[in-house]
């Protein structure tokens, strides 16, 4: 039986589990196998090499650009100094924007793969640019979990319109609702201050876990089951 990608529209006539263009996960095709007597069925992949190219274009003019506003605000920031070292900050939001513009190149066929990498990479991010603007505890307080609550809520959007599979954003759920537990345990450890929002998005992210084991039935399960490995 053949497997379908929904996302670049392809059928895929081996045995793979995930599509070799975008690496979400297929779905079990009805009808597009090879049979004796019937006419075969062609797989045509997208081309994409001109895109590829422009893309490594684009790339490099981005790293290029941010390194010359690097040098630039390090050089502003050293002969305007009041005590404020305001240029890492700016240098920490271009190195998140490159990072993830990297990311994307890399993984940017899967949107899912794309959203949590840019969550993994914003929460030291966050929590960094705290620590320099005084150390307040803003990151804990509201950054984040207003974070995981929208990645999770964007996964869902993502998940109802068939981006890339539903099956895909199962474990971009289990992450944030983790991490958002994470958030509650740090609090009444005494560890970090943070806000009634930190519940919130507990709630949420819950809720939208909830919520999809509900309605996916058993074939949230069985696609838990198979991520896990149990």
């Amino acid at each position: 039986m053949s497997r379908r990608c929904i996302r670049c529209n392809v059928n895929i006539i081996d045995d793979a589990i995930e599509c070799p263009l975008c690496h979400g996960v297929l779905e079990t095709g009805e009808g597009d196998e090879h049979k004796i007597g019937q006419e075969s069925v062609s797989v045509t992949y997208p081309d994409v090499t001109a895109s590829l190219k422009w893309m490594q274009i684009v790339i490099r003019a981005v790293i290029f650009a941010a390194l010359v506003v690097t040098v630039t605000v390090l050089i502003i920031n050293y002969y305007t100094f009041d005590g404020v070292y305001w240029s890492l900050i700016v240098i920490a939001g271009l190195g998140y924007g490159v990072m993830t513009l990297l990311y994307s190149f890399r993984e940017r066929k899967s949107i899912q793969k794309i959203i949590v990498g840019q969550m993994i990479f914003a929460i030291p991010l966050l929590i960094a640019l705290d620590s320099l603007t005084g150390g307040d505890d803003w990151a804990y307080m509201y950054a984040l979990p207003i974070l995981f609550m929208a990645v999770d809520v964007g996964a869902l959007v993502l998940m109802i319109v068939g981006i890339d599979g539903w099956q895909n954003y199962i474990m971009t759920e289990i992450t944030t609702l983790l991490l958002s537990v994470v958030l509650i345990i740090l609090h009444y450890t005494g560890l970090v201050e943070t806000s009634y929002l930190a519940l919130i998005a507990v709630m949420v992210t819950g809720f939208i876990f909830l919520g999809t084991i509900m309605f996916g039935t058993r074939m949230v399960s069985n696609e838990i089951k198979r991520r896990f490995k149990i």
